[in-house]
């Protein structure tokens, strides 16, 4: 399954001073400042370079199922979008305004040129806020320009200066339509856009802070390649340029958060070059822990037919401060679990389930024995002492579930230890399925996988198609919004019907690096249905 990205004068000290005090008390000031998020310039989620920007969307959709289910609507609406609608608008009416030749001239530079992209997640967790850096020889005539229209323009701004190899560099800020500044900067040969103030201003004080925001800038804008290339270190990329288009994104973005329990798993990368596009993931030999990074134990416990299913090289040590807290809850400590567990854990997803409700499979060491410390962490994680129902049935298993009331209704977790398997869902019929699959009364996950040891993921996309519209349509009753009812069942239930037409596929991970941290090729596979 295959699975943003838009877009030297020099002023006077005095000129530069006045602009950024007017700017800041009655411009970026009333749209709130970014860097209450703390965002950190140098770190961002997500890293694109590529040859061309404008082509980026259209590659995409090489890949067979986006093309089916992205449509060509994916293109318009890059095309179309309303923040690059409004820029275009901007650019002209300045060009117009003050007879420049580069209205829309400066968009393609960024849209045609090799350019990198940098982005960061927002409060809601999408990737929002993005650093284009671009390299081009015919910036001086309109760097020149732009400080002479920086003086007199209604919407474009001296916001500030930085220094950049020694010399004092101005930043614009471009007000492009309603609550939409950016802030773009030039030095040489480079031109680096900002997508909001406040990535390089968003302290209370209209501050950077630290100096973080201001240094990855200048690094950004010098002439100096090492220093251009401030994003390649953390995502362990060469400074060659990709022949394509090059995608990496971090394992902390990806997993909400839980990335630091799986720590050996820094990122993943979508590589395209020659009309095709590969996969990767980056791989810390060092953080991979006892039990490695083989799942041949787990796909044999999961249920048949997931919708999605991943396993990831859980780091049970970095378990230990949450067991501790938890711990505290109970009569008997749980930290001992984070030594017990072993190996990776596998998270699925079913169609006949809920999106919130995955179930979770990991391996007990051989050696572990006794469930007291199993009855101590459920009841510490989900509650209610006196309403935990404990049951013990053939084959070793003992299970616990609580009712749980909830705004969505009544839930039922569950948390199941058979053998050398533990498992938990939100949805205690899921824990079930696994229990009937390890006592061979149901087919399992890796009936169908010739390689299970080396399978990292699946993906069935008729099932994920299920699960989606199921979502989808519990939170879109006909009764309360016919409107958005009505539009899901005319654009959303035709991508779907495309998307069930496709074998499940399977991410398969054949080698890990001895030592370090290095990129490891994914391979997508078509599993026979």
């Amino acid at each position: 399954m295959n699975k943003k990205v838009l877009f030297r004068s020099l002023a006077g000290v005095a000129v530069v001073g006045a602009a950024l005090i007017a700017y800041r008390a009655f411009g970026w000031g009333h749209m709130g400042p970014v860097n209450d998020l703390q965002l950190d310039l140098s770190r961002p989620d997500a890293l694109v370079m590529t040859q061309s920007l404008s082509t980026l969307p259209r590659d995409l959709l090489t890949v067979p199922l986006a093309r089916d289910v992205l449509r060509e609507e994916f293109l318009f609406y890059y095309e179309q979008t309303e923040d690059r609608l409004g820029l275009k608008g901007s650019l002209r009416r300045i060009a117009y305004e003050h007879e420049l030749g580069w209205g829309d001239q400066l968009l393609r530079m960024v849209l045609d040129q090799p350019a990198e992209v940098a982005l960061w997640r927002d409060a809601d967790g999408s990737l929002k806020h993005y650093a284009i850096a671009v390299s081009r020889s015919q910036l001086t005539k309109v760097l020149e320009e732009a400080g002479k229209i920086a003086l007199k323009d209604t919407q474009m701004t001296v916001a500030g200066a930085l220094r950049v190899d020694g010399d004092s560099v101005p930043v614009y800020a471009l007000n492009y339509a309603y609550k939409r500044t950016l802030l773009f900067a030039a030095h040489g040969q480079r031109l680096v856009i900002l997508s909001h103030p406040g990535m390089l201003y968003g302290g209370s004080d209209g501050k950077d802070g630290d100096g973080t925001a201001e240094k990855t800038l200048a690094g950004l804008l010098s002439g100096d390649r090492a220093k251009q290339t401030v994003f390649h270190p953390q995502f362990h990329l060469d400074q060659a340029a990709p022949q394509g288009h090059s995608i990496a994104v971090k394992a902390d973005f990806l997993s909400f958060g839980y990335q630091p329990f799986f720590g050996a798993l820094e990122a993943v990368r979508f590589d395209f070059s020659k009309g095709a596009w590969k996969s990767g993931v980056l791989i810390n030999a060092a953080k991979l822990r006892k039990g490695g990074y083989d799942s041949a134990a787990l796909w044999p416990a999961l249920p048949h037919s997931p919708s999605a299913c991943f396993t990831v090289p859980v780091d049970w040590a970095a378990m230990q401060p949450v067991l501790k807290r938890l711990g505290g809850k109970t009569s008997e400590p749980v930290l001992p679990l984070a030594d017990q567990l072993q190996g990776p854990a596998a998270a699925c997803w079913y169609g006949g389930s809920r999106l919130h409700t995955p179930v979770f499979v990991a391996t007990r060491a051989p050696q572990a024995t006794g469930d007291n410390l199993y009855d101590s962490l459920f009841t510490a994680a989900i509650g209610g002492k006196d309403a935990v129902r404990k049951t013990s049935a053939a084959g070793g298993v003992t299970r616990w579930e609580r009712t749980v009331a909830t705004s969505m209704g009544e839930a039922k977790p569950a948390l199941a230890v058979m053998g050398n398997t533990v498992v938990f869902s939100a949805d205690g019929t899921l824990v079930d399925q696994v229990l009937a699959v390890r006592r061979k009364q149901a087919p399992a996950a890796s009936d169908l996988l010739p390689d299970a040891g080396h399978t990292v993921g699946l993906i069935a996309p008729a099932a994920l198609a299920q699960l989606i519209q199921r979502e989808a349509f519990d939170t879109l009753p006909a009764n309360n919004e016919p409107v958005l009812r009505a539009a899901a069942n005319e654009h959303l239930v035709p991508r779907l019907d495309a998307l069930k037409k496709y074998p499940p596929f399977r991410m398969v991970l054949k080698t890990l690096p001895s030592s370090g941290t290095a990129w490891q090729p994914l391979e997508w596979q078509a599993v026979p249905r």
